[in-house]
């Protein structure tokens, strides 16, 4: 085995750790093979059944032997269905289009097609926890800007905030915006937005947004869409895929980007070189995904879970649970729990203290908030079937009222 030398890894790549969310998934299934109690709150992934049409056009293309190279930008017929899906016909065509493999890609290719080694990243209060990783690995600094409005905005970025970022750093190459919001489950609505999108326009930043959740809001409400004018065009790029709206489909690894003219084609020189794009298969199946009406389906089953959360939210005590409007994640406030002396003596202190209680005495997964930057909160994906949910709420409940208060 080689020595253990830092110098043998990148200074870049030694800052990195694994993806905390996909780690859960390792965590649950170690657990699951052990024959062990399991009520997985902690990877967001759509479950249920693959959509037929999807899986036919899929197999229907390796059955075809659609298996070569294609444009590296992804499929025309692809492209073209993605701004209608997003409703930017008018606006866009196929050229500020790219197709990546997943969302997390086309990150990372904005990131690098944008910013010089030492520009810096602006990203919400409680990012998501790629963005960080992404945004060191294009040579870029990551900064969150801090919410002034605290838990009361529910850590929203204003516009007065994110201007005060922006003084403060001559260096600022674009702000990204995840809404509906991973891990807090916020919306930002359209007078948030655009004053939002008025600050990056007016100082030139990029504001890139993240809508990988869009289609599933609640409460009867519809996804806010940015408007897009000569001059929000030159600045706006919004970022989207499959894994989310659509059942199944994480591991397809399909995402899109659009974005102005001269930002696009940097990413499709990058890429060109780095993946020669995604595989056929997978995107003639997110084109028969994207094309022709949407089902709320999916959207209404995980409304119905985030409902069943509700019910409980008084048995849960101390602990606060946050509405949410919403992608499919519940955000707890969990520091009323530090101090509490578990049955087994330990005295917990932190969000990843009461992470590891749930998981140990409970079997139930979930993430610590200090992965988003906002220490003594934890995350549950409710994207589970409803008798999982029941359980596992029950027995969150049953080890929260075992904690006992320390003198």
């Amino acid at each position: 085995m080689p020595a253990a030398d830092a110098a043998r890894i990148s200074a870049r790549l030694r800052r990195f750790r694994p993806s905390l969310t996909l780690r859960l998934k390792t965590l649950a299934n170690e657990r699951r093979a052990k024959g062990l109690p399991l009520f997985d709150f902690g990877l967001g992934e759509t479950k249920g059944e693959l959509a037929p049409r999807i899986r036919d056009a899929a197999k229907n293309a390796y059955d075809e032997g659609r298996t070569m190279y294609e444009d590296p930008a992804g499929l025309g017929e692809l492209r073209d269905a993605v701004v209608r899906w997003l409703g930017v016909e008018s606006q866009y065509g196929r050229e500020c289009v790219v197709v990546t493999t997943g969302a997390k890609q086309g990150l990372l290719n904005l990131f690098l097609a944008i910013c010089d080694p030492g520009d810096t990243i602006l990203m919400e209060a409680a990012p998501w926890v790629s963005y960080q990783p992404l945004a060191l690995a294009a040579g870029a600094t990551p900064r969150a800007v801090v919410a002034s409005g605290g838990e009361e905005s529910r850590f929203k970025v204003s516009a007065v905030d994110l201007e005060r970022e922006i003084d403060g750093n001559e260096r600022v190459k674009v702000f990204v915006l995840n809404s509906p919001v991973n891990p807090t489950s916020q919306v930002y609505d359209a007078r948030e937005f655009a004053a939002l999108l008025e600050v990056c326009v007016r100082r030139h930043v990029y504001l890139l947004l993240d809508r990988l959740y869009w289609r599933i809001v609640y409460d009867g409400k519809s996804y806010p869409e940015p408007e897009i004018t000569p001059a929000t065009r030159e600045w706006l790029i919004q970022v989207d895929g499959l894994s989310k709206n659509f059942r199944r489909t994480g591991g397809m690894r399909i995402g899109w980007s659009v974005g102005p003219e001269d930002v696009s084609e940097a990413m499709i020189n990058l890429q060109s070189h780095y993946t020669s794009g995604p595989a056929v298969p997978s995107q003639c199946g997110a084109l028969a995904a994207i094309s022709g009406i949407y089902e709320t389906e999916l959207r209404d089953e995980l409304e119905a879970n985030r409902n069943r959360i509700y019910a409980v939210r008084d048995r849960l005590a101390p602990v606060r649970v946050w509405d949410s409007e919403g992608t499919f994640y519940s955000f707890w406030d969990v520091r009323a729990c530090f101090g509490g002396r578990t049955p087994v003596g330990k005295v917990l202190a932190s969000s990843v203290d009461v992470a590891e209680y749930l998981l140990d005495h409970a079997g139930v997964v979930t993430a610590p908030g200090s992965a988003f930057l906002q220490e003594g909160y934890l995350r549950l994906s409710f994207a589970m079937a409803p008798g999982e949910i029941d359980a596992g709420l029950d027995a969150a409940v049953a080890a929260f009222s075992e904690l006992r208060r320390t003198a």
